[in-house]
């Protein structure tokens, strides 16, 4: 886990990421979440239930940090266990403003059928799908737009 190109991938998100993005976690939970498998986050999670909802330093929980995990598996474990989807950092960014950020397709599709509203908005006034748009995520952009324009309800397939 810990290449060089990890590394730097990294270094750089924590240039550019909102702030509730840029530490690695207070604890092993949000480690897991960020940078872990779904497996080591469910082993947490059975020995501790209440580090579903721990928040870091900034506000965000451990669905915030798994919402820009390469592997979906953290997220899926996470909705699983109920963490919320709409819980917002201190910043106001929610797991799918997350998703949106760090461009993940996928985990935004998830976090909307987990319940994810895609109207909340940032403290700056951003919803998740201006940030797709201004990072140029323009797959997470459309699948949230797809969303919002077939009328679909956060928690429910659509």
């Amino acid at each position: 886990m810990n290449s060089p190109r990890f590394l730097l991938v990294l270094c750089l998100f924590a240039l550019i990421a909102p702030a509730s993005a840029q530490l690695v976690g207070a604890r092993p939970i949000h480690d897991a979440a960020l940078q872990g498998t779904g497996k080591q986050v469910d082993l947490i999670l059975k020995a501790t239930p209440a580090e579903r909802d721990v928040r870091t330093a900034l506000g965000a929980t451990p669905l915030h940090l798994a919402a820009s995990n390469l592997d979906p598996s953290a997220l899926e474990v996470l909705l699983a266990a109920g963490a919320n989807p709409n819980a917002k950092d201190h910043e106001g960014n929610t797991p799918l403003h997350m998703a949106a950020f760090s461009q993940k397709s996928q985990h935004a599709q998830r976090l909307l059928e987990g319940g994810a509203d895609p109207s909340l908005k940032t403290h700056a006034g951003r919803d998740a799908t201006s940030i797709a748009r201004k990072v140029m995520a323009h797959e997470v952009a459309g699948v949230i737009s797809l969303w919002i324009l077939k009328g679909c309800k956060p928690g429910k397939p659509c």
